[in-house]
């Protein structure tokens, strides 16, 4: 008879298995908890210093608006002082020439009043003075032209607009003290008060008008609308087609674009 085998003694893995996917399972969430904290970290340090950063950009822009501004009302300053003291002087040298030619003319003439020759000269002196101030302060104001020249914006390129472009146009720049004729080598001032009387603009005027395709284009600066409407009214007056654009800035007015289309 066979003798019956005993029964092997055997132990259940099973508890031990489970602690062990247990702790491995807590590491596993340590770590992860871990790392999201350190990325967190990182995300917030992030935004912080892009929110510096946008808001010193900010003030940056801020500040150079407003240096932009001041230097634009810097640079209308000087212009309008620089064109007065060339008008003062015109007039000046204008008057000497008249007291000079009043003073030369032949004493014959009955008509004319003999010439105080003491009161002419005292005051063609004290007008000599005062020229030279002028020439003075122009001289003064010019270095400081060319410097805010070159800080703005150096030029204005007028760039045509609306139908019309087959024209001839003639370029008129007004300015809060007058009218710049831009076509004069050099270009020849003219102030608002006396636009009226000035008999080159009327014969500007006329000749524009006797052309079939003549036009008169007044370039606007931004603080010159009272001159323009006194422009305007004048060229309605002597029946001359007009029109108008808008100038940006105090920069110097560049006419390329227009000289370009007129050669094609």
């Amino acid at each position: 008879m066979a003798r019956r085998r005993k029964k092997s003694i055997t132990v259940s893995l099973f508890p031990f298995m489970s602690i062990l996917a247990c702790v491995i399972g807590t590491l596993t969430l340590m770590l992860t908890a871990m790392a999201l904290g350190q990325m967190d970290n990182e995300v917030v340090y992030s935004a912080e210093r892009y929110k510096k950063v946008e808001d010193q950009i900010q003030q940056e822009q801020l500040l150079l608006r407003k240096l932009e501004e001041q230097l634009k009302e810097a640079a209308a300053g000087v212009d309008e002082a620089l064109m007065k003291a060339n008008l003062r002087r015109e007039e000046l040298e204008r008057q000497i020439a008249a007291l000079q030619d009043a003073r030369e003319a032949p004493a014959e003439i009955p008509d004319i009043p003999p010439v105080d020759e003491e009161r002419h000269t005292k005051r063609m002196e004290a007008m000599q003075k005062e020229l030279a101030q002028v020439n003075e302060e122009i001289a003064r104001l010019q270095p400081k032209v060319a410097e805010l020249g070159d800080a703005e914006e150096s030029k204005v390129i007028i760039q045509p607009s609306g139908s019309g472009i087959d024209l001839e146009p003639t370029f008129v720049e007004c300015t809060a003290a007058g009218l710049v004729f831009l076509e004069d080598n050099p270009p020849r001032r003219l102030r608002t008060a006396d636009m009226a009387a000035d008999e080159s603009f009327a014969a500007l005027l006329d000749r524009i008008a006797r052309q079939s395709k003549g036009i008169v284009i007044f370039l606007v600066r931004e603080d010159a609308l009272e001159t323009y409407f006194a422009a305007h009214d004048m060229a309605r007056s002597h029946y001359v087609r007009a029109g108008k654009l808008p100038v940006i800035g105090q920069g110097r007015i560049d006419l390329s674009v227009f000289s370009q289309l007129q050669k094609k």
